[in-house]
């Protein structure tokens, strides 16, 4: 089938039955559910969105069918620019806050499937090609993916295998002839509510995982309602209030959750490693996960600083403080952050490389892999920098109904701006907290900091996997000329 639309996600996610919790309850349908509606409806304008945009959004299978552009290899830098437009768009349409929208995990499993020559290596040829099927599946079908990728928080100071005696961490249990069992929880999937099908696959290159912990290493796919799968989500941040007070909360809140597998049967055509330790430590790093994922992601963070530059400047501009140098000085480090990524983003495209198997062109990881380990520093301090300038204005902002009741005369009055009515300031204002201050704002700033590793240890996985050669060879070429006096004279100069 093509590409979907939203009507059509909305169908199949009504007649799922999932077992998800919120609040205590098990959720029955999720798209009338007054705290996850919104969330299912905007992904539901996603997919409406590849429709309005088909030159950006759709692209080719094999068989001439339309489907999403995240699912494509790309084999040139023009597919590499149409994929980063057609990420662009679906970013856009809720100013970067849904971070797990569809195509992340699109490129994640097209980078997998391009790569299956990587289990051939590790002696995995058939799980190799239920992967390969497994892709074509989600493809051709258009699914919307979550994953849960970490293990529960409990003693992080010792190997996973040995928390809880070992029985916390997803792990196999056992095995029948068509499957395999598996108990344990993990974290954090992000946009499980509105997903299609749950995956499970490596972090960070297997995290620690030895030889002798193969039961834990697993690869697998399954939708969401499978059953011995259960989800737990936190506190919803979905405001039930009108999109004028909370126009991104009220849609946006893409949800969080921690999946627990209790005996849950994987059928052994949905398993893709299965106790080997080494193609699970391995396989992150060959299909370059990394260089696809992070270009993705720092497609979005682009987003997220657009709209920061953006609304702190109308916020200064429509008070009248642009005019003071302070915050002349905050307006452009908030631009810079945005044009650095800018440019990082052409820089990975425009010096994009064939991976040397099948043709898949892949972005410079360097310039993407430096933004990974600043951006969850710069977006924060952007919103930082949006308290600064907006300041006490975002306290005593009034609602709807304030707008509504008998007041409004002295709203209209006291709360105008230099160059914008009382009703335009208000506006200008509530969004603003929504995307800064409020509990949506607060989950997506902790998410920044830590969706792709925490910048500690990204950062200093930079340093120790860099090339120094070049760098040195420039330090050199001066120290050879820093030659002491009786070393000249020793050598008859």
């Amino acid at each position: 089938m093509p590409a979907r639309t939203g009507a059509q996600y909305l169908e199949k996610l009504k007649k799922d039955r999932r077992e998800i919790y919120l609040d205590g309850e098990r959720i029955e349908d999720i798209t009338v559910h007054p705290q996850l509606k919104g969330g299912a409806e905007s992904i539901a304008h996603l997919y409406d969105l590849q429709y309005l945009h088909p030159e950006v959004m759709l692209t080719e299978n094999e068989n001439g069918e339309k489907v999403g552009t995240a699912f494509m290899f790309p084999k040139s830098k023009d597919d590499l620019w149409k994929l980063h437009k057609a990420t662009k768009l679906w970013s856009e349409a809720s100013a970067g806050i849904m971070g797990r929208s569809p195509d992340y995990l699109n490129i994640t499993f097209a980078c997998y499937a391009s790569r299956t020559d990587v289990w051939d290596k590790y002696g995995e040829s058939e799980k190799g090609k239920n992967l390969e099927n497994y892709f074509k599946y989600i493809r051709d079908n258009d699914l919307c993916l979550t994953h849960c990728i970490v293990n529960p928080q409990v003693d992080r100071s010792v190997p996973e295998a040995q928390q809880g005696e070992g029985d916390l961490a997803l792990h196999k249990v056992g095995e029948t002839e068509d499957s395999i069992i598996v108990s344990g929880a993990r974290m954090l999937g992000t946009l499980a509510p509105f997903a299609d099908e749950m995956t499970i696959y490596p972090s960070r290159a297997g995290q620690g995982i030895r030889p002798e912990d193969s039961k834990y290493a697993l690869m697998f796919a399954v939708p969401m309602d499978h059953p011995g799968m259960m989800l737990l989500n936190r506190d919803s941040f979905s405001k039930q209030r009108d999109l004028f007070d909370y126009p991104l909360s009220s849609r946006f809140d893409e949800q969080d959750a921690i999946v627990i597998f209790d005996n849950c049967h994987i059928p052994k055509d949905r398993v893709f490693i299965d106790g080997n330790t080494e193609l699970y430590r391995a396989v992150t790093a060959e299909v370059n996960w990394g260089a696809y994922i992070v270009f993705q992601a720092m497609t979005r963070a682009l987003t997220k600083l657009e709209f920061l530059f953006g609304i702190g400047h109308m916020i200064a501009d429509m008070n009248g403080v642009n005019a003071f140098d302070h915050i002349k000085e905050k307006l452009g480090e908030i631009w810079q952050y945005k044009e650095l990524t800018r440019t990082a983003i052409v820089s990975a495209i425009e010096g994009a490389q064939d991976n040397g198997v099948n043709g898949v062109l892949i972005p410079d990881g360097r310039p993407l892999q430096a933004l990974r380990g600043l951006m969850p520093k710069w977006i924060p301090r952007c919103i930082e920098l949006i308290q600064l300038i907006g300041g006490g204005g975002f306290l005593c902002t009034p609602s709807k109904k304030d707008m509504q009741g008998h007041l409004r005369p002295f709203i209209d009055k006291y709360y105008q701006a230099r160059n914008k009515s009382a009703l335009e300031k208000i506006k200008v204002n509530r969004l603003a907290w929504d995307f800064i201050g409020s509990d949506l704002a607060g989950r997506g700033e902790l998410y920044e900091r830590f969706y792709l590793i925490d910048s500690f240890r990204v950062t200093m996985d930079t340093y120790t996997n860099a090339d120094k050669e070049v760098e040195m060879a420039l330090v050199k070429k001066f120290l050879d000329q820093m030659v002491l006096e009786e070393e000249a004279v020793a050598n008859g100069k």
